[in-house]
């Protein structure tokens, strides 16, 4: 269990610092992303609000860092806007693969994860856990789009699906984005902190549901 608290922390670490360290060493060119995001609020904070929501939708298709964006997205916005924010985008991403799995069926996961083992697991702990893996399914990457497109798949009640995702997704918009917000060019420290209580927790309760299923 230390190996895989330790593991948590620097995948936080350096999730939650990379766009931070690379915005204010000034190595991200204006068409990067958080000069992108700077632009919108710039013209219209509702932009801005717009622009997280499509990043973290676009997960569905490229890799994004989720946990970087909301902390972006509270820095930028404050945790109230942040967080709302934040909450819409990880909702539209885990609506669009619910309608992916329902629509496409199993053969959508193996594009999304190529690793036959890891995802056997994902799916026996969904089969017999369906709310819990929801709740923590910000747990490791790609599991979030993985589990709503299961949830599609097995012809989950949509109420009980939006119930089940929103139960895990939006304390984790709201609480990572604070940890954005609380942080600042001197003191990144908050949004660290954030990054790495928030996955060790997440990583606790995902081995909870593992164990559990088993």
């Amino acid at each position: 269990m230390k190996d895989l608290l330790k593991i948590a922390a620097l995948l936080a670490l350096a999730f939650a610092s990379t766009f931070f360290l690379v915005q204010w060493s000034g190595l991200i060119p204006e068409a990067g992303v958080v000069a992108w995001l700077e632009g919108l609020r710039a013209v219209d904070p509702w932009l801005l609000m717009a622009g997280v929501v499509l990043l973290l939708v676009a997960d569905l298709l490229v890799a994004i860092p989720t946990m970087t964006t909301i902390l972006l997205a509270g820095y930028l916005l404050g945790p109230l806007a942040g967080g709302l924010a934040a909450s819409a985008g990880l909702m539209a991403m885990g609506g669009a693969a619910y309608g992916m799995g329902r629509r496409l069926g199993r053969p959508v996961l193996a594009r999304m994860l190529k690793d036959p083992d890891r995802l056997a697991g994902i799916e026996q702990a969904f089969a017999r856990q369906d709310m819990l893996v929801l709740v923590v399914c910000q747990a490791l990457p790609i599991l979030p789009e993985l589990s709503a497109t299961l949830a599609g798949i097995a012809r989950m009640p949509l109420r009980r699906f939006l119930l089940g995702y929103a139960a895990g997704v939006v304390p984790f918009a709201f609480i990572v984005a604070a940890g954005g917000a609380a942080s600042s060019p001197d003191d990144l420290r908050p949004a660290i902190l954030t990054a790495i209580a928030t996955s060790a927790a997440l990583l606790l309760l995902w081995r909870a549901v593992q164990r559990r299923g088993g």
